[in-house]
């Protein structure tokens, strides 16, 4: 039946029986392909899962973190969170405990044995080829249930390994050109980048007002200021405007803070001074590398500063580095800082107090500080027990993973073998340090007599075993 359509009361009209079944029959069909669409479709999706979303490359990093994070296990997640000796754990050969030989091969044997099939947080101390770097990458890859990729991580204070040297960073800043500095971060990165190797850890932007202390020649002098334009230069240049690419890599500002200033100018020694002056003097330092120019990794010192260890203060890595400064990737710690609180600072009383002290305060991966086992199982333990938050926990693996997603590890891990032929040690990069070089020197005039050097002197002789080596 059908309804008139105007204002007027409704009347009923019947149908006649054949148009009425032709309809109802139009609606089975209908119905009929409906369901049949419905059954396809949940056939194809049970053939063909649907793709996670932390493998999708567009969606967002911060989605594709969490959606990592809610797939992973407690041991899968400590493990992203220790370091692992490239030369020694992975190669059949090394020229050194932290080089491996570039005729060197990879032993998945030996990795096998090393990681088992839960993942890496990160590989230092390799130096690899970029077929090194790939083979073990893809092993990696393959060896863990979610395919997450491992973090080459290595030194590049004032170049990397056997590409072009640079002037170290005492030079460098002896320019007032912070341009050149740029350019000298770009380079570093492309060329670190080329063989694999996603994070250097620099630059050092420690002030040094102590000069008995003995690594004067790795920061950029005394000054706040000076210090801080150096430093943005160089994270600017090493991170580039995309940490996903061949060329660029993370930075990781350090010694994170005041470690150049220690007392009696010994490298491990305490600072001495209060929140004022480390804000107005030391911090300045860091703050526009992070801030502005948006560095993805720092490197937390081994020092206390009014008795309060780096590594152990909240107050520092949580406080003002991420809440203040806004700070979005990953706290290293330095070379055995996490060990110290327990062996040194004697804020912890065991290695498991120390592991979890760190990771609380804000410190999110361990630097060889302690056997992996141990600080895995610390870790573990610790969340059970409830001395270490899952929160923190998540939030140290977050950061880790993030920068892992920046740099597009998940996405297209492995890098061009021929690319390392056309940007090492290329004439760009030995121009860029000729010309830093040379615009260095400084010269003083003697005119007062200050200079040990008199007018007589014809020839200065360099002795010693470094008297022949760049």
């Amino acid at each position: 039946m059908v309804r008139s359509n105007t204002n007027e009361a409704m009347t009923i009209y019947p149908l006649n029986c054949e148009f009425g079944r032709k309809y109802w029959l139009l609606f089975a069909l209908l119905a009929a392909m409906l369901c049949a669409n419905k059954w396809i479709d949940a056939e194809n999706a049970h053939a063909q899962p649907a793709v996670p979303l932390y493998r999708r490359a567009n969606a967002p990093i911060e989605s594709r973190v969490k959606d990592l994070l809610g797939r992973m296990t407690l041991q899968e997640k400590v493990r992203q969170l220790d370091m692992y000796k490239g030369a020694l754990d992975f190669m059949d050969k090394r020229t050194d405990e932290t080089h491996a030989d570039p005729s060197g091969t990879f032993q998945p044997q030996k990795a096998s044995a090393v990681l088992g099939s839960l993942g890496v947080g990160s590989i230092h101390d390799l130096y690899p080829t970029p077929i090194q770097s790939n083979e073990i990458q893809r092993w990696v890859i393959a060896h863990n249930r979610l395919g997450i990729p491992a973090l080459f991580i290595e030194e590049g204070l004032h170049g990397f390994n056997t590409g072009t040297v640079f002037p170290a960073p005492i030079n460098l800043s002896a320019t007032w050109d912070t341009e050149l500095a740029h350019q000298t971060g770009a380079d570093i990165a492309a060329e670190a980048r080329a063989t694999g190797v996603d994070m250097i850890l620099g630059p050092v932007l420690d002030l040094a007002r102590e000069p008995r202390w003995g690594r004067v020649e790795e920061d950029f002098g005394e000054d706040t200021y000076l210090t801080g334009q150096f430093g943005l230069a160089m994270v600017q240049g090493m991170q580039g405007a995309s940490l996903d690419s061949d060329n660029t890599v993370v930075s990781e500002p350090k010694h994170f803070v005041a470690h150049g200033s220690p007392e009696g100018g010994t490298n491990l020694s305490p600072v001495h001074m209060g929140e004022r002056e480390l804000r107005m003097v030391m911090l300045r330092g860091f703050e526009p590398g992070i801030r502005e120019g948006h560095a993805m990794g720092v490197m937390a010192a081994y020092n206390d500063i009014d008795g309060i260890p780096i590594t152990a203060d909240p107050f520092v890595l949580k406080n003002i580095l991420r809440q203040e400064w806004g700070f979005k990737g990953f706290v290293l710690s330095d070379l055995g800082a996490i060990r110290r609180l327990y062996n040194a600072h004697d804020v912890a009383a065991t290695a498991k107090d120390a592991a979890c002290m760190a990771i609380q305060a804000g410190v999110d991966m361990q630097f060889y500080d302690f056997d992996h086992d141990v600080f895995q199982k610390a870790l573990i333990d610790c969340v059970h027990e409830g001395s270490l938050s899952e929160t923190d926990l998540d939030r140290a693996v977050s950061s880790v993973l993030r920068v892992k997603f920046a740099l597009g590890l998940f996405d297209h891990p492995f890098v061009d073998p021929n690319l390392v032929a056309r940007i090492y040690r290329g004439p760009a990069h030995l121009s860029d340090s000729l010309q830093s070089a040379r615009e260095s020197m400084t010269l003083l005039k003697n005119d007062r007599g200050l200079l040990p050097l008199s007018k007589s002197t014809r020839r200065i002789a360099v002795i010693g075993p470094n008297g022949n080596v760049a």
